[in-house]
């Protein structure tokens, strides 16, 4: 990983490894992978390739370089997109990669948890608001721990 600027296609390469760690591609992982494909700006096929590669065990190298301003946005969707699904602890590792990977500080985290808290309580009901907003709250803790045992 080192300090190089991170590209799209080995961050994306990377995501998919974590997934598969297990031999297992579920719904809520492909759901998952999708928005991360979306949020990467990923061309047509590009996923496919690097899930063809990373499945005979092979790394895929290069992408645009992702900005800074584009690690935390991507960050934030994909958190998102894990906050309002049922996800299990092989989804939420995939956070605590890209929190890792991107280099996202306590104060960064704290702050895309706040945009995410209030962007919830725009969007949806009360009842899903608190349910949200607990979930938000656990998952801190879950991603710190995850990034511990990612490797």
């Amino acid at each position: 990983m080192g300090d190089e600027s991170p590209r799209t296609l080995e961050v994306f390469c990377d995501c998919v490894s974590v997934m598969l760690k297990d031999g297992i591609l579920t719904r809520e992982e492909r759901r998952l992978i999708a928005a991360l494909s979306r949020s990467l700006e990923l061309k047509d096929g590009e996923p496919l390739k690097v899930y063809e590669k990373v499945k005979i065990g092979e790394k895929m190298i290069g992408g645009k370089i992702i900005s800074r301003k584009n690690q935390l946005k991507v960050y934030q969707n994909i958190y998102e997109v894990a906050l309002v699904g049922a996800l299990s602890k092989d989804e939420w590792r995939i956070l605590a990669f890209l929190r890792q990977r991107f280099n996202i500080t306590e104060e960064e985290h704290n702050k895309i948890q706040n945009d995410l808290k209030n962007n919830i309580k725009e969007r949806y009901e009360p009842k899903v608001v608190e349910s949200l907003l607990k979930t938000i709250e656990d998952s801190a803790s879950t991603i710190t721990k995850l990034i511990g045992r990612l490797f």
